[in-house]
């Protein structure tokens, strides 16, 4: 059975092996715009290339987390605020609700296409936040402040 630090090595190698595959989704990305003047093909383009940019910045805040310093995060810290996220939450779910209302009538393919993504991410946003609240929860014995 692997001890606790030889998981969290295996851990951060699998994470460096796959800030290499995003490096390369970045500059394919790249190169994909450069090679192309079609609007949808560029903006889903720079929609992947921006994604990769983030995922190598999550996968290196969680090799720091682990090789330099822990993530930490205390109650009085989110009280500060928190309200703030809740309220970006609250806009969250409202733009949830405007992509799911523009998909109802709409016809066109590349509409429907787009919308269905705007949907995808916002609600994204709004997961990432719940689980967010989760750890905040968690800081607590009885889930509040």
């Amino acid at each position: 059975m692997a001890t606790q630090k030889e998981l969290i090595e295996k851990l951060v190698d699998l994470l460096k092996r796959w800030q290499k595959i995003e490096d390369a989704s970045i500059k394919n990305t790249t190169e994909i715009i450069k090679k192309t003047d079609n609007p949808l093909v560029h903006l889903v383009m720079e929609i992947i290339r921006q994604d990769s940019v983030m995922h190598r910045r999550t996968q290196q805040l969680l090799i720091d987390h682990f090789e330099k310093q822990p993530i930490t995060m205390n109650p009085e810290e989110l009280a500060a605020f928190w309200s703030l996220v809740e309220e970006h939450d609250e806009v969250e779910k409202k733009t949830i609700a405007l992509a799911k209302e523009a998909l109802q009538d709409v016809k066109s393919p590349i509409a429907k296409y787009l919308l269905e993504y705007l949907l995808y991410d916002e609600t994204k946003h709004d997961n990432l936040l719940e689980e967010m609240n989760k750890i905040k929860q968690g800081m607590y014995p009885y889930g509040g402040y």
